[in-house]
Order: structure tokens, then sequence, then C-alpha cells
């Protein structure tokens, strides 16, 4: 049975996620292949150009960095930097040229499932293999050690958006998708987390949960029982808190942290050297970060990041911390160091537009990813390794072009539920 071009075309998007998911650097080859493959059906006038005002954005934030090497100290890793970040650019670029039916999403969803349990079996045998040398099970089995091939937080992401688009299968009925398939993930999904143990990321699939299950109830029951149903949903945090001695230490660890922070900003340049922990290295790079930011507002230059933050480490006689390089844990901190409160309002400006085009197409796929990345970014610098802006950016164009195809080719009936998650 000889494929279309449409089925192909898919076919190729949704191998690229799912390879992407345990061979990283796939994606280059596979971008090679979708621009052959788009300039042969642009030959073949199977696709047209359809401009998008959202995927301009990124071009803009692209354009910042561009800008900021005009300031960099380092021309050769600047010109590195955007090299990396060309997805900013080729993802746009390449989603703009779209067939005359919209995509999809049941292959690519498949795709994405298949990389996720791909990933997952790797990282359980890296876990035997670490659990073999060191007989640790925590140590083999949770964070960098299960987390090898991505960041836990970006392995994290992968999972949970992957499983609300397996639910969003499942919503509309597609082949292979069925409760099962969403029970059985859904508990995949939970095991990555707990493994990965990235914080925000359980925090983030927490609230998703709550979310889903209070429109759930808000739907099903009568307004009296829903709203005293609510009086119960503080007992999940509670039970969280009080029922696993892991979380328990965390959140009092963060909340003693953020109380002495608030109480004293500047003790986080003397508990680094007392009682380094992570908490307390996030918040001294929020806090340098900050301060290079009002220094100077208009942007410290592309590649720059590093040497400016290194020498307010030094001057605070954290030089070991200089060494390190660490990034600030944020990336709106990220934006703003390197190219100022312009590129800051861009990445913003990302943000909102893809937030409103979720909104206009009642589209709660995209409204999940662009949340997912809001979120993250408020304690990872999600686009600054290629595993958060390659999967980010791919994921976002994909949406988009999917659902603006129904404006350009207005035989397409909308699909009214999708928003309703």
């Amino acid at each position: 049975m000889k494929l279309s071009a449409e089925k192909s075309y898919e076919y190729i998007l949704a191998t690229a996620l799912a390879c992407f998911c345990f061979v990283p650097g796939s994606i280059s080859l596979f971008v090679i292949l979708l621009l052959v493959f788009t300039v042969v059906q642009i030959i073949r006038k199977k696709m047209k150009f359809v401009f998008s005002p959202v995927f301009l954005t990124f071009v803009l934030l692209y354009l910042a960095y561009a800008f900021g090497i005009l300031f960099t100290n380092h021309l050769g890793d600047a010109f590195g930097y955007l090299e990396k970040k060309l997805v900013l650019v080729l993802f746009p670029l390449l989603f703009s040229f779209r067939f005359e039916h919209k995509l999809d999403l049941r292959p690519i969803t498949l795709g994405l499932v298949a990389g996720t349990v791909v990933l997952t079996i790797l990282s359980v045998i890296n876990g035997i293999k670490i659990y073999h040398l060191t007989h640790d099970f925590n140590n083999s089995f949770g964070s960098t050690s299960y987390s090898y091939i991505h960041h836990p937080t970006y392995y994290a992401a992968m999972a949970t958006i992957a499983l609300l688009m397996v639910r969003e299968g499942v919503r509309n009925q597609w082949k292979y998708f069925n409760n099962w398939t969403l029970g059985i993930y859904f508990l995949l999904t939970c095991a990555n987390l707990l493994f990965c143990f990235s914080f925000a990321s359980l925090l983030f699939f927490s609230l998703v949960i709550i979310i889903v299950l209070l429109n759930y109830f808000y739907r099903k029951l009568s307004r009296t029982w829903f709203f005293a149903g609510l009086v119960f949903l503080p007992l999940i945090p509670v039970s969280a808190y009080y029922g696993n001695i892991h979380i328990r230490i965390e959140v009092n660890r963060a909340l003693n942290d953020l109380k002495t922070y608030i109480h004293n900003p500047n003790s986080v340049f003397e508990k680094v050297r007392t009682n380094p922990s992570g908490n307390q290295t996030r918040l001294l790079m929020w806090t340098i970060s900050v301060q290079e930011f009002l220094d100077h507002p208009m942007g410290s230059g592309t590649a720059n990041f590093d040497d400016k933050l290194g020498k307010r480490l030094r001057d605070k006689g954290l030089d070991d911390y200089a060494e390190l390089k660490y990034n600030p844990h944020n990336q709106f901190l990220q934006v703003a160091v390197e190219i100022g409160i312009f590129g800051l309002l861009i990445f913003l400006l990302i943000i909102f537009s893809f937030f409103r085009m979720a909104r206009k197409y009642r589209s709660g796929l995209l409204f999940w990813v662009t949340f997912n990345l809001l979120f993250n970014c408020f304690f990872e610098s999600m686009l600054q390794r290629q595993s958060g802006i390659v999967f980010y950016v791919f994921l976002m164009c994909l949406f988009a072009a999917h659902l603006e195809n129904r404006k350009s080719f207005p035989k397409v009936e909308p699909d009214e539920q999708l928003f309703n998650q």
C-alpha cells in the first residue's frame, strides 16, 4: 500500500519525535530529512507557505540573540550559541509549509509514547547496571542515575506531555487509545516522575491532576457536593507530605531556605559556604542574576553569562561556584541577563502568543505544553539544553500548524471539545 505524501510527512514527524526521546542527536538527521521532503513537496505543489504570527515570535527571539553577539566577549562561543538555538528559526520555517489537510496527531502521539517507553526501558537498564555496582537502590533509580540521557526535568516533561496527548487520544477515540492505554501510561508516567524526582515536574503533575479532577467532578456532581468536596482537597498534599519522607524532607528544606532568604537575601552567600544545597545554589544564582540584570538592563551580551556571573561570584569569594559555571535555573533570568529587557519581553510574547492561540482554537494540548514550559522556566533554564529547546519548539510549532490549518482551509471542522480538559 502506497503512503500518501501527507501520511509520510506525519510518520517522519512521529519517528523524529520518538527517536529524539532516546537518541537526542538524531534530530539533526531528521531536520535534514524534513527539509528535503518539504522542498520536494513544494516543487510538486503539494505544500504551500502559510504565514504564522506565533512563529515570528521565535524568530524574533533568535534575532535578539544574534544582536547580542555585538556585545559578546567570546565570538566563537557566541556563534556556537546561535547554532544551538537555530531551531528557533528552522522549526517555524519548516512548519510554515503545510499540506491542505490538517495534521493527524494520532501517529505523532504514538511516536512520542513509543519514544518515552524506549527511554524508560533504557533508563531502567542503566539503573540496574548502577545498582549491581553500588547496591544502592535510591541512587541507582533516582535523578540523573535514572535519567541519564536527558536532564530529569526534561525527561519528566516529555512523559507528562505524552500522557496528556494519550488522554486526548482517548477523548477523541483514536485507534489504539482507550482507558486501558491511559491507565497503563499513567502508571508509567508516575513511576518516571518518581524516579526522575524533579521537584518542579512533580508539582506541575500534581497541579494537572488536581485541575483535571476538579473539572471532572464539577461536570459530574451537583454544585453542593462539588463545593463540599473542595473542603477535602487539601488532604491530597497533606497526605503526600506525611506519607512520603523524601517529600517531607524536601518541602521542609525548601520552606526553611526560603524563609531565611526572605528575612535576609544576602545570607545566601554565607549559606552556600556553610550549608550548600540545591536550594541554596538556586537562590544564589537567582540573586546574582537579578543583580546583573538590574545593573545591565539592556543585556550583558550573548555567551557572556558565565563571565558576568562568574565575576560576581568571585567578588563574593565564591571562586568554586564560579568555576562550576552554573546557569540560573530560571529561563526568564537567563534571557534577561544575556539579551536584556527586550529579549525578555520577546520571550514573554512567545508564551502569551501561544496561550492566546490555545484559547482561540480551544486547544487543551497547546495550552498544557505552553503552561508546562512556563512553569518549568521558573525552576530551570529550559531552553539552554537541546533537550528543552528542541522538544518545546518542535511540539509548539507542530500544534500551531495543526490548528492554523483550520483557518487556512475552513472545510476542516474544529474540534470544540479539545480545550475542555
